[in-house]
């Protein structure tokens, strides 16, 4: 073995074992798509740039494959941990500073050496800050020191950021497409290098291109160019790719304003053509224009203001989780024994999710939040025929509303943390201007991205380390070499912090503003996190911007931070303060969340300082004829007062009993014996007599009138159908009386019961035999398979197959052994 595979091979088993731990893909069975997923650079820009919407193309769904088994061999390991797939995860779960340091370590090239490294990275990185990201790199086989000096890696680390540095092509290779030897004589000349002539094209490279990396040169030609010259320079170092200027050197667009500054530039080798009229500046030029270095700005950590801790965060948590899971069981029980129907498009219509928020008391955009979940949480499908496509119930909805609420609600929080649903859509208008045109996120119409996963664990993982403001301190350094595999995996896997003196998430843990996160996110991944593309800035200033940007973060961000932060606070799992740009705080169960724990553990947590209260099996009836629950109801019991009540606008725990809803009791066959024996039997009080009055008239009425198939026929008492017969409704119908009580008409059955119930008439339906049809629909349940745009993707740590890191270990020495012994 040789190269990258030997310094994986020379690394000790604690080592070794720490690298797969950190890198689960190389110990789940490798996949061969036919699209190569995963393999697409970040664009034409570095890594840090491209932290937004470009990396997250890495991120795709999955994709049909074949599996192959975990690596056998150190070659096969070097292979896997090199593709570009692999290495795009690992980058992802780098700081900035290492993430520059990786990208810088793409532009050197492995191998190299530690010396040559220092020597890129300038002053401006520190010995011991050089250490610290090489240990980084280090424990995801990115850069492997070895005591010489020397650093192994993968060569095809510069692969996924496309264009490491931003730095675009030297001179020398663009002397290979578009610069003639003539031309770069002409630079020579204007730069004023002393060459023998006629000089060869290859020592005219050389030359221009160490002139141009002399940031004394460059300054003093960057002193000597026009506004209008610093100005296309200045576009041409942050476009992403090369400009197009018509009428350098061409007299038929002469008269183009950028065709003189461009041939200024281009004379003094700040411009270099690839192809006619396209030009980029060369790399040695960008290098010179940074003060002769790739990254003149390393940008250090944020340190966020701790601020004092959210009062009653348990408490809050706790009522947070309440409200959720008391609206799911709001929306399941609607959708029980009614379907919600669907657009064509294949969401919830506007006009049904603003009723169904109204009902529940939620925001419009929190119930399209809710509904999305409740989906991925396999609660909720979409079922029925193909043009009249609902949205119901699946069977394993039944078993989730038997269980505890706190159960519920872990179960939901699970399905929040794994499912790769960008559920932030929906709540990302509330905190940016919307943009022209675009649609907003709709219920079972949102697209889906692995980066969201990550968002929402780093947010909770970022808020439960924060400690308690009077025991912050900085841990200390730990060493990469001689330090026990279980510290090495705390200090580099961000978890939480532990031992003496650092708190843990809990009621006193500290706060932060949204600000200070959004900065602290954007330092810890910057490639999950968006809004990190920086903006037009002066020449040489460019990749300043990164470090600019950890300072003042971009609305963009922010934005991004506050809809995160909204889902984990209607989740219980984040507790806020001040409003939502105040203070944010981590919740009770938020620890064992972003660890990853499952439902029990999380359902156990929530309830550390107190149980969630189970819902109510009892109500009150008061004199208004209103049903009041202030705890909200247990689901069954809800379910069965749905039929008799109708829930007042605008208030989940408020009921009303009218006519209209009796009736619909009534037609489901209840009698008047079963309602008023439904409500005292979870009445707190005795039943106003009013209520008994009501029940008994609407019983009495209900059904003096009978509908049948003639066409369609009215029989009852003979006064009230000729008095039907001769209302306006009754002509319009063309109700024709046969016989005293009864009459026939060409409309259907169920036109018929609509005018007469909006004659306040409360007919009843019946079969061809004369007895009753009743209307008490079935439960609906859609048990079959969700169609792909629905179904989950489930959390990458959670793939079948994965290997344990210790025995594919064991595995790998034992090949590297068998290889040398047969060799």
């Amino acid at each position: 073995m040789s190269g990258y595979a030997a310094a994986l091979a020379s690394l000790s088993d604690a080592q070794l074992g720490c690298l797969l731990r950190s890198r689960p893909d190389l110990l789940t069975p490798a996949s061969h798509a036919g699209g190569r997923e995963g393999s697409r650079p970040w664009g034409a820009g570095g890594a840090a740039e491209h932290a937004g919407g470009r990396s997250e193309a890495v991120h795709g769904g999955p994709a049909e494959a074949k599996a192959e088994p975990p690596p056998a061999s150190f070659a096969e390991l070097a292979s896997r941990a090199g593709s570009p797939a692999s290495l795009g995860a690992a980058l992802r779960s780098l700081d900035l500073a290492a993430l520059q340091l990786a990208e810088l370590l793409a532009l050197v090239g492995l191998p190299t050496t530690v010396e040559a490294l220092a020597a890129a990275a300038g002053p401006g990185l520190s010995p011991e800050r050089l250490h610290q990201g090489l240990a980084a790199l280090s424990k995801l086989g990115l850069a492997l020191p070895a005591e010489d000096g020397s650093i192994a890696g993968p060569r095809g680390l510069h692969a996924p950021f496309g264009n490491p540095g931003r730095l675009g092509p030297s001179v020398a290779e663009l002397a290979k497409v578009g610069v003639a030897r003539e031309q770069l004589d002409r630079i020579a000349a204007h730069l004023g290098l002393l060459i023998d002539r006629p000089a060869r094209k290859v020592d005219l490279v050389a030359a221009v291109g160490a002139a141009l990396a002399d940031r004394a040169l460059v300054a003093r030609l960057l002193a000597e160019a026009g506004e209008p010259a610093r100005a296309l320079l200045d576009q041409a170092l942050t476009a992403p790719g090369p400009l197009t200027i018509l009428g350098v050197g061409d007299g038929r667009f002469a008269r183009n304003p950028d065709a003189e500054p461009a041939t200024w530039l281009l004379d003094h080798g700040l411009l270099l053509p690839t192809t006619y009229s396209r030009f980029v500046v060369p790399r040695e030029a960008a290098i010179g224009l940074r003060g002769g270095l790739v990254f003149p700005e390393w940008p250090a950590a944020p340190t966020p203001r701790l601020l004092d801790p959210v009062p009653d965060a348990s408490d809050r948590a706790r009522a947070a989780a309440l409200r959720l899971v008391v609206a799911a069981e709001g929306v399941l029980t609607r959708l029980d024994r009614d379907p919600l129907p669907l657009t064509q498009a294949g969401t919830v219509a506007v006009r049904d999710l603003r009723r169904l928020a109204r009902e529940l008391s939620l925001a419009d955009d929190e119930l399209a939040f809710l509904i999305d979940l409740l989906a991925e949480a396999e609660l909720l499908a979409v079922g029925g025929p193909w043009d009249q496509r609902t949205l119901a119930l699946r069977p394993e909805a039944d078993a989730w509303l038997a269980g505890s609420r706190a159960c519920r609600w872990a179960d939901l929080a699970v399905a929040w943390r794994n499912r790769d649903l960008a559920f932030e859509d929906h709540l990302l208008p509330r905190h940016e201007p919307p943009v022209p045109g675009a649609e907003r996120a709709r219920p079972l119409g949102g697209h889906r991205l692995a980066a969201t996963r990550d968002r929402r664990r780093s947010l909770l993982a970022a808020l439960t380390r924060l400690p308690a403001p009077a025991e912050a301190r900085v841990p200390r350094p730990v060493d990469n070499q001689n330090a026990p595999p279980s510290e090495l995996d705390r200090l580099n896997s961000g978890g939480p912090p532990t031992g003496p003196g650092v708190a843990t998430a809990g009621p006193g843990i500290a706060a932060v503003d949204t600000d200070d996160l959004a900065a602290l996110l954007a330092w810890q991944e910057p490639l999950t996190w968006p809004g990190f593309a920086p903006e037009h800035t002066p020449v040489g200033a460019a990749f300043a911007a990164r470090a600019v940007a950890v300072r003042t973060p971009p609305q963009r961000l922010i934005a991004t931070v506050l809809a995160v932060a909204d889902l984990a606070e209607l989740l219980g799992l984040a507790v806020r303060a001040d409003g939502p740009a105040g203070r944010i705080a981590a919740g009770p169960a938020a620890a064992a969340w972003a660890a990853g724990a499952g439902a029990e553990e999380l359902a156990e947590q929530l309830q550390v300082d107190g149980a969630l209260p189970q819902g109510s099996t009892r109500f009150l009836v008061a004199g208004d004829l209103t049903v009041v629950a202030p705890d909200g109801l247990a689901p069954h019991v809800e379910s069965r007062l749905r039929y008799l009540a109708d829930r007042e606008p605008g208030s989940g725990s408020v009921w009303r009993l009218h006519e209209p809803s009796l009736r619909r009791a009534f037609d489901h066959g209840l009698g008047a014996d079963d309602v008023l024996g439904f409500l005292r039997e979870h009445s707190s009080t005795p039943l106003p007599q009013a209520l008994e009055y009501l029940v008994d008239d609407a019983a009495r009425r209900h059904g003096r009138l009978r509908v049948g198939d003639a066409a369609t026929y009215l029989r009852g008492d003979p006064a009230q159908v000729a008095q039907v017969v001769r209302s306006a409704a009754g002509r319009k119908l063309g109700l024709r009386e046969l016989a005293p009580g009864v009459a026939v008409t060409v409309a259907t059955q169920r036109q018929l019961i609509a005018v007469l119930r909006k004659l306040g008439e409360a007919p009843l339906a019946e079969e061809p035999d004369g007895t009753a049809r009743l209307e008490s629909p079935k439960a609906v349940r859609h048990a079959r398979p969700l169609p792909a745009q629905l179904r989950p993707h489930p959390a990458p740590r959670a793939a079948a197959g994965a290997a344990d890191p210790a025995e594919l270990v064991a595995r790998l020495r034992s090949s590297g052994e068998e290889a040398a012994h047969g060799g």
